[in-house]
């Protein structure tokens, strides 16, 4: 494997030559054909076979002509090896290496025997790839690291274990903390039963890599064979499918002459499931590049911009991907998800577009969390119920009609719906919260008298500032003001508290009577996840 970073790096002369040609002449070619993509085109799964069958085609054609006028075996060697680049992205292997050979018999350079062997391995012709990756090193004078490891992994796919481990120790002395190189030697002194040799290498590899759960898997079946069952269950619990990378320059050039859209937007998504999020940005702007005409690559693309905060790049693709398909309902709503907290008449009005052209789940959600912010509550709980009928056991929605109930002061209408959202989520504090305000705001006599109950356990479950107005909102209720006071006047800061103090000071024992919400007008318990900072759900997670 080698890290997916699709920048334009030097490794040489005649690669990069070859390399920056073949980018150039690409770049025309992929420009012609988008420009003939239909401009209803919403999603395009890839680029069509015969679109780069004709692409390779034509590139071959300008790579012969220009050829032809260079007088220079090294610029001839360079063009040869860049369009068999160019090939080997498209996994076209055949084609591939007879590139890399005629750039061989022009200029021999350690360069070309790397590619070749690199397609060679891919081919499974283990025999000729070893003999290219020697070449390379006799060419290198023996300190190429990249040759030495993938000639190990040649050897190990072939069985030669010991052979394999002296390559890789090679690799290792000149990066002796690289996991890929360190994990492949585990593999062949496993392969050579050298269990002691393999569980050392291994462990070195897991401690640089440590999310690298393939490392983890290997580590298991060594323990297993020591009979370790115990430290074998450990490691069997931390194994996924990421294996460590290694960063390969010449190959990333190669990557970068793919012409598959697909290709780059799975890398992308692979790399920010790893975490590498400017990694996968950097894979759908490639994406969005070779396919510009496809909604979905750009607003993918502009999801990952406005995940990093980078806000103007964002709106700058989403803009760019809705004037060529206004009609798209995801980019309206993206739109509205990135405006969501500078500009909120540009975000309302993005999701109600959004919703007019499609009814989606998640920009209902977004416009009942934007209206609740207004203060709009009945209108918000249209929108609720909406989802609430769509998703009747998610609690989340019962919650937030209640809460827009309450907002709408129609606390007899919320109570049932809360404690229906407490029947889907028992241990929801919450929503417990909620709940026991509202039986104290709205609830009979005897109501009232439990919800004290209620706040008391609640505080002692979670003893803090909401939890104590609580019990402060309920002894009110039931006529205890004293004991509201002595606690109101400890969390002076908290706005329900304040709205209490406020109605207490106005209307003494008939406070609770004269309040119409639980809440008050600035308290942050408005706001819905979608607008609370650092929660909420992002676009097409």
């Amino acid at each position: 494997m080698f890290r997916l970073i699709l920048l334009c790096t030097h490794h040489g002369q005649h690669a990069s030559l070859g390399a920056r040609l073949m980018v150039a002449l690409t770049a025309g070619l992929i420009a012609v054909h988008a420009t003939a993509l239909p401009d209803d085109t919403t999603t395009q799964a890839d680029l069509p076979a015969d679109r780069v069958t004709q692409t390779l085609r034509t590139a071959r054609e300008q790579v012969l002509a220009r050829i032809a006028r260079l007088e220079e075996p090294a610029e001839r060697a360079g063009a040869w090896g860049g369009l068999g680049m160019l090939y080997h992205a498209q996994n076209r292997l055949g084609e591939a290496a007879e590139s890399y050979r005629r750039a061989l018999a022009e200029t021999e350079t350690i360069h070309w025997h790397y590619l070749l062997a690199v397609v060679l391995t891919d081919q499974g012709h283990v025999d000729g790839a070893a003999a290219g990756f020697r070449r390379a090193l006799e060419l290198a004078e023996g300190r190429h690291m990249l040759a030495s490891y993938r000639l190990g992994l040649a050897l190990l796919a072939d069985g030669q274990y010991a052979a394999a481990a002296t390559a890789l120790r090679v690799a290792l002395a000149e990066a002796p903390e690289a996991p890929a190189v360190l994990t492949a030697l585990g593999d062949a002194e496993l392969g050579a039963g050298n269990l002691d040799a393999a569980r050392a290498v291994l462990e070195q590899a897991a401690g640089l890599a440590p999310a690298a759960g393939r490392i983890a898997y290997k580590l298991a079946l060594v323990y297993r064979q020591l009979g370790d069952i115990a430290r074998a269950e450990d490691w069997l619990e931390r194994r996924n499918d990421l294996a460590p990378a290694i960063d390969d320059p010449l190959l990333l050039e190669v990557v970068a002459l793919n012409l598959s859209p697909k290709f780059f937007m799975e890398a992308g998504t692979r790399a920010w499931q790893r975490g590498e999020h400017d990694e996968a940005v950097a894979a759908w702007r490639r994406a969005a590049q070779l396919a510009p005409g496809d909604a979905e690559v750009g607003l993918m693309l502009a999801h990952g911009l406005g995940t990093l905060g980078r806000w103007d790049e964002a709106d700058a693709e989403i803009h760019r991907v809705l004037s060529l398909h206004p009609t798209s309902a995801r980019g309206w709503y993206l739109l509205a998800w990135n405006a969501r907290d500078t500009n909120h008449d540009a975000a309302q009005e993005a999701v109600e577009r959004a919703l007019q052209l499609a009814e989606d789940e998640a920009a209902r959600a977004l416009s009942a969390a934007l209206r609740m912010r207004q203060g709009r509550f009945r209108v918000a709980a249209d929108d609720y119920q909406v989802l609430v009928d769509r998703k009747p056991e998610n609690a989340y929605y019962r919650y937030w009609l209640a809460m827009a109930y309450l907002g709408a002061t129609s606390c007899e209408a919320a109570r049932p719906v809360m404690a229906e959202a407490l029947r889907l989520q028992p241990n929801w504090g919450q929503a417990h919260i909620a709940l026991t305000r509202a039986d104290a705001l709205c609830g009979d006599r005897d109501v009232r008298q439990a919800a004290v109950g209620k706040a008391r356990r609640l505080v002692d479950l979670a003893d803090g500032g909401d939890t104590r107005v609580t019990l402060a909102f309920a002894l009110l209720a039931t006529g205890r003001i004293d004991d509201a006071r002595a606690i109101i006047a400890t969390h002076r800061g908290n706005h329900d508290a304040a709205m209490l103090d406020g109605a207490i000071t106005e209307h003494g024992h008939a406070a609770i009577d004269r309040l119409d919400r639980p809440f008050a007008e600035q308290s942050p318990w408005w706001l819905p996840a979608e607008l609370s900072p650092g929660h909420g759900q992002r676009p097409f997670d």
